[in-house]
């Protein structure tokens, strides 16, 4: 078998193997989040851009199981895949297909399966970088056009984008001879900003709701950690692997990237953000999904890195690396009940994600008589995507996912009936106060216990001043430099008084 069709039928396997886990994999918390957020289409979201939201509003007129609300995970990392190998193949086809293969059977494409703010942006980043790459070779001012155009709507998926703009700045910079077509890179420049722009004013309109979220409230604590560090690096090994670690530092001397245009764009593409992050986690826990959408860029340079042996050796090794986690997987969907019996609340949450559908069968006795909420915004999304209704997050919640203050609106619930359904004792604390009576009630379900809270007659006024004022002060601290027109929390709870500077 010649290495085009080996190519060529990996295509078509990896996308089968990802088709079935997008299939069997129960919906996450924060894929149910995400679809929340469809349900809602907006110009933006409190968490992140709404691009991710965009693309489910769309999916929703297909369907909404798990596979169909995957499909774009799915397809748009497959379509990297196929990127990588158009770009490489005019340098050597050989080459060309065996860096295409180790990238699509590599963990970080078949596991790329859930339906996150990251799609979007892993799809948009690349296409940036590919229509750069052909913008530099043709020297079409169109590319570039089309290149910002990518880069924008990156921009909107998530801010991560922001660091392809830094890269493309220092590969400029610091790309000689290549100061004359700093024209092309203003105009990949000016067809972005319409997309930013597009964010900027949702946050004027919004408490500028990303910013507080980005780099206020989700940092709040923050401190040196060199167990940060050794996390970050230990995860860029696990992305990485070993053997071409070790091919690389072998062939440090040999290859030269950076003779080619397109392969110094693509060392810049990514390790200007992966230097980023290393900087970054000396105070932040870095996310291992941070990272994704700048390492097509890392498979783009082991063509010209690794001698064909060596790739052909990569490939091997990745398929068994990538086997292994297929096994741990299938052994987690297959594991009996039994095997999360040894601990209470991590039992309800295996029957909580898994058997939903009979944990909502459980509450219908309820639903007329009370409203349905959760402890927390996972359980809150998950529920209410399977239940096709929402179930909004009573309390004060945490900095995290805080699209619900805009969805629900507590003066609509005054003297109602509340139910929140938790998978640990409640905190009669935090319900006492804001309620006439409160009663906490056992429920089973597959044997596993949850807690239902039943509060009867809900004190709005209280809950207003106890609860509403807190998280005002909390998550809607808006820095005095920065202009606002509105802010849905404040004019909804606090009418005639600005939110807090």
């Amino acid at each position: 078998m010649n290495l085009q069709t080996a190519y060529q039928r990996t295509l078509v396997l990896t996308l089968v193997v990802k088709l079935a886990l997008a299939f069997f994999l129960p919906m996450s918390g924060d894929e149910a989040y995400f679809i929340i957020w469809a349900r809602h289409l907006d110009f933006g979201y409190y968490d992140h851009p709404p691009m991710v939201g965009w693309i489910i509003y769309l999916l929703r007129f297909i369907g909404d199981g798990e596979l169909v609300m995957r499909l774009p995970a799915v397809l748009f990392s497959t379509l990297i895949g196929m990127g990588i190998y158009r770009l490489l193949k005019p340098l050597d086809a050989s080459r060309a297909a065996l860096a295409a293969m180790i990238f699509l059977i590599s963990p970080v494409n078949i596991m790329d399966v859930l339906i996150t703010t990251d799609t979007p942006l892993i799809l948009f980043v690349f296409l940036s970088v590919y229509a750069l790459v052909r913008a530099l070779q043709r020297d079409q001012l169109g590319w570039y056009v089309l290149s910002g155009a990518a880069m924008g709507l990156a921009f909107l998926s998530k801010y991560f984008a922001v660091l392809l703009g830094l890269a493309y700045l220092v590969f400029f910079l610091f790309t000689p001879q290549r100061r004359q077509r700093w024209f092309g890179f203003l105009l990949l420049v000016l067809a972005a900003m319409p997309f930013v722009a597009v964010n900027v004013y949702w946050n004027y309109t919004h408490c500028w709701d990303n910013i507080l979220f980005n780099l206020y409230n989700r940092n709040q604590g923050a401190q040196f950690s060199y167990k940060d560090v050794l996390t970050y690096l230990g995860t860029t090994l696990y992305l990485m692997t070993p053997p071409i670690v070790y091919y690389w530092w072998r062939q440090r001397g040999a290859a030269r990237p950076f003779a080619r245009i397109d392969f110094r764009l693509y060392a810049f593409a990514f390790w200007v953000p992966i230097a980023f992050f290393l900087l970054l986690s000396v105070k932040k826990t870095i996310g291992l999904h941070w990272v994704l959408a700048f390492y097509p860029f890392f498979y783009l340079l082991l063509a010209l890195h690794l001698t064909v042996p060596q790739l052909l050796r990569t490939a091997k090794f990745m398929a068994w690396f990538t086997a292994v986690h297929l096994l741990i997987i299938a052994g987690l969907l297959a594991a009996p009940a039994s095997a999360w019996q040894h601990s209470k609340k991590l039992y309800s949450g295996y029957v909580f994600l898994m058997h939903n559908d009979e944990v909502l069968a459980a509450l219908r006795p309820y639903q007329h008589d009370f409203l349905m909420a959760t402890d927390g915004y996972s359980n809150s999304a998950i529920i209410s995507y399977h239940a096709g209704r929402e179930f909004f997050v009573y309390g004060a919640g945490s900095q995290h996912a805080r699209q619900d203050d805009m969805n629900t609106d507590y003066r609509q619930m005054a003297g109602r009936n509340i139910l929140t359904i938790d998978k640990s004792p409640p905190e009669l604390r935090k319900y006492t106060p804001y309620f006439a009576r409160v009663e906490v009630r056992e429920l089973k379900v597959r044997d596993a216990i949850f807690y239902l809270t039943l509060g009867y007659n809900f004190n709005y006024p209280a809950y207003h001043d106890g609860i509403l004022t807190q998280i005002r002060d909390r998550y809607y601290r808006i820095p005095a430099f920065l202009p606002y027109k509105n802010c849905y929390f404040c004019d909804k709870y606090f009418a005639g008084a600005s939110c807090p500077r």
